[in-house]
Parts: structure tokens; sequence; C-alpha cells
């Protein structure tokens, strides 16, 4: 499973590549703990997505790649 920038249907946004056996609740996990704001109870305020922090600290998120393997299966 991947995440990166990319172009999908004609629109440059970051995009999850995956292969096959990868489960849907996989790819939205990456997703959320990339692109999903956390609330902080103590605060009473919503803080910015892992994106967000990164575009704040003057990052090009057009650079940013993640990528992770399933494990091979054990016989």
């Amino acid at each position: 499973m991947k995440l990166q920038y990319g172009r999908v249907d004609g629109c440059d946004d970051h995009v999850i590549a995956y292969g096959e056996g990868i489960p849907r609740c996989d790819r939205a996990l990456l997703f959320n703990l990339v692109g999903g704001k956390t609330f902080s109870p103590v605060s009473q305020v919503w803080n910015d997505s892992f994106l967000e922090e990164l575009e704040k600290r003057g990052y090009d998120l057009t650079t940013l790649k993640i990528s992770v393997e399933k494990k091979a299966e054990e016989n």
C-alpha cells in the first residue's frame, strides 16, 4: 500500500495505491492517519491533521511518499 501525490480522474491530490488483498479498512486507516483531524478533550479543540501540520511547517506535500508492505506469510 502506498500513499503519494498524484493525479486521479484529472485531479491532483494525495492518493492511495494498493494491490490485491488490501482491505478497504486498511486503506481508510492510512488516509485517516495522515488526513484526519483529532479532537483534544483537554483543550476542547480540533488538532490539525498530519498533512496540515507538515504544510504549516513548510514542507512540500507533493513530495510526500509513504509505503508499507504486508509481511510474508510464514510456512
